[in-house]
């Protein structure tokens, strides 16, 4: 498995002391007796890295107040100040941050204090709920303007489904009944007319009372189904006449039957009594669609009154929504253009205007983190301008590290030339060890192969035993067939030697034939026994050869599988090997960098020195840059001594550059 190779080191100088200035505490620097004792250690053996104490803190101008004094206006008094004894930088230094954080306390107490709501803002509601609630408010009363016409055109719906489905049901059993009726009178007729034949008569007269049973059914049907109304008043009127009218058919019938079976004579009897029924059911059934007909017409008023209410009521909303929004529009644009402006302020550096946050909702935070972002800008420019210095005279500082940094960067470079070729020749070791381990690895997987092959054909020698012993058994059962025909075949010849005995002289030749087929059965019986012992034998012996197979092809599985693991492990060694063979050449590969970077480090200490110089140029720069912000309370004469301090730095950087010695080439 391939190892990733190892990360670069990073040989970076240190620091510098990163202790305050309280504290003057710092390392002993590395000497040049040091250096040759470290440079005579063995490259091969660990080393102890020794701690560098960076230019000493005395050496650093503090402040720029130090720097800025009235008489400073040259070189030689910047020098002078770097000079002072270390008791007086103590208190000055104390006293100076003593100053510095009581002008920080008060904004930091201000900072923390949290800005009690105005009066005017008590009552007022968040965006994050006057946004929400409004878009509520609007949708409550939209819903509630579709709910009120969705569920009035429900109601409508229900009335006009329940009512006009149950007349039509009632309008078709209306017609139904007057077919039925009409069908009764239509027997009647029949009746009279082919009723001459008694065997007609039964017939047709069963028929008109079973039309009858069923109207009478279905007035009553109706009746129970209908309203109180006309129309059940008008199935009742029906139920009634057609009571009175079966009273008169019967009347007909025996005058019928009186008459000698004349026609005249029945329907004489009951002639127009089926008009008056028949008009009530038309009429009932004319009530029932004209119920109907209402019913619709009040569904279709409902409908059209609440479509009405649901499109007032949304223009209701939407006019309510629009002025919501111009209102809302309004709170929210006046304090955002506020915002904007103070933004733009600082933008342009101007931290001197006040920002008025007045209010509780979000627009009023966001003016309240401005406000404190206008304070902390404050504070930072503050601390920018004061550590300024601090950055160009650790830039000079920089450069004076650079000097230690070559003389241990060419000592590296050579311990790691004698470490790369101790691990070429350990590199060229492995790389065999490998190559043996895969050759290793070829024979084993060769006899793995011999092995299973060897293990297949003692598989099929297997097969084959057990092949011969399966046919032994067939054998066996065929012989077994054999003595049973015997068997049969000389009970067969008994049988007929005692009928050519009961034959007497006539089956005396047939009685030799049978004899001479016994004797035969008796002679194959006799062989198929020992036949079948000699089966036997040979069966157990294959038995005992197909037992003494398996277990030879057993064994051989064993030894197959012990020549798997061996391969298995020595596949192992060789990929260890590989493994082993490819991270020793990455080790190899990374101290060679190793080398080529430590050979580059040397070229990068002028680099370094050059950085550092640009640092203190780029810190003048901060200066300048620092000076374009204009803070609250600021007094201009501070802002004249903190431009009047760069002049001062350059100078003592000037004054520290040191020719730096040339890198030895890779």
């Amino acid at each position: 498995m391939p190892r990733a190779p190892p990360p670069v080191p990073d040989f970076r100088f240190p620091a510098p002391c990163a202790r305050p200035l309280e504290s003057r505490e710092c390392v002993a620097p590395l000497t040049r007796r040091d250096a040759s004792r470290s440079a005579r250690r063995s490259p091969l053996a660990p080393r102890r890295a020794v701690p560098r104490r960076p230019p000493c803190a005395a050496r650093r101008v503090r402040n720029t107040r130090d720097i800025a004094h009235p008489d400073a206006g040259d070189e030689a008094h910047a020098h002078a100040l770097l000079r002072i004894p270390d008791s007086r930088r103590h208190r000055g230094h104390s006293s100076d941050l003593r100053n510095r954080q009581s002008r920080r306390q008060p904004a930091i107490a201000e900072m923390a204090t949290p800005r009690p709501p105005s009066r005017n803002s008590r009552n007022q509601m968040k965006l994050r709920r006057q946004i929400p609630l409004a878009f509520a408010a609007a949708l409550v009363l939209t819903s509630s303007g579709a709910f009120y016409g969705i569920h009035a055109l429900n109601r409508s719906l229900d009335i006009y489904g329940t009512t006009v489905r149950q007349n039509v049901a009632n309008e078709r059993m209306v017609s139904a009944t007057l077919v039925a009726f009409k069908l009764q009178v239509q027997e009647w007729k029949d009746t009279l007319l082919r009723g001459k034949d008694p065997a007609k008569l039964d017939k047709y007269w069963s028929a008109f009372q079973q039309r009858e049973q069923t109207v009478d059914t279905l007035a009553a049907g109706l009746e129970s189904k209908l309203p109180d109304g006309e129309s059940r008043r008008l199935i009742e009127q029906f139920a009634s006449a057609h009571a009175e009218m079966g009273q008169g058919y019967r009347k007909g019938f025996e005058a019928f039957k009186a008459s000698g079976f004349e026609p005249y004579a029945g329907d004489q009897a009951v002639a127009g009594v089926d008009r008056a029924p028949a008009e009530l059911l038309e009429k009932a059934a004319q009530d029932i669609a004209a119920d109907s007909a209402r019913v619709s017409a009040d569904a279709a008023r409902d409908a059209a009154r609440a479509t009405t209410f649901s499109v007032v009521a949304t223009l209701v909303v939407f006019a309510l929504a629009l002025a919501g929004g111009v209102w809302f529009s309004g709170t929210v644009t006046r304090p955002l253009a506020r915002a904007l402006a103070c933004v733009r302020r600082v933008a342009t550096g101007d931290l001197s205007t006040p920002i008025d946050a007045r209010g509780d909702d979000e627009i009023a935070e966001l003016l309240a983190a401005l406000k404190d972002m206008q304070a902390s800008l404050s504070h930072v420019v503050r601390d920018v301008r004061h550590n300024a210095d601090g950055v160009a005279t650790a830039s000079a500082q920089i450069a004076s590290g650079n000097l230690d940094l070559s003389s241990r960067t060419e000592e590296q470079a050579a311990s790691l030339e004698q470490t790369a070729a101790s691990m070429d020749e350990l590199t060229s070791t492995v790389r065999r060890n490998a190559e043996h381990a895969q050759h290793a690895c070829a024979v084993a997987a060769n006899a793995s192969t011999t092995a299973t092959r060897g293990g297949d054909v003692m598989r099929e020698v297997v097969g084959t035993m057990r092949g011969i012993a399966d046919s032994s058994g067939k054998v066996a059962e065929i012989i077994a067939v054999i003595d049973g025909i015997a068997f049969q075949t000389n009970i067969l010849a008994l049988n007929a030697a005692v009928e050519a005995a009961r034959a007497g002289e006539q089956g005396r030749g047939f009685a030799v034939v049978a004899g001479e087929v016994r004797t035969l059965a008796q002679r194959s019986a006799t062989a198929a026994r020992e036949i079948k012992t000699l089966i036997e034998q040979s069966t157990e012996r294959v038995g005992a050869g197909s037992a003494l197979v398996d277990d030879a092809g057993r064994i051989i599985g064993e030894i197959v599988e012990s020549v798997r693991q061996v391969t298995g492990i020595v596949s192992e060694i060789a990929s260890a090997s590989n493994e082993q063979s490819v991270g020793i050449e990455q080790v190899n590969h990374a101290v060679a960098q190793m080398d080529n970077v430590t050979q580059q480090n040397a070229a990068l200490v002028e680099e370094a020195s050059a950085a550092a110089h640009a640092l203190a140029e780029q810190a003048r720069a901060l200066h300048g840059a620092v000076a374009a912000f204009t803070l609250q309370g600021e007094r201009a004469d501070e802002r004249g001594n903190a431009r009047d301090t760069q002049p001062a730095i350059g100078a003592v950087l000037a004054s520290q550059r040191a020719p730096l010695p040339a890198a030895t080439p890779a």
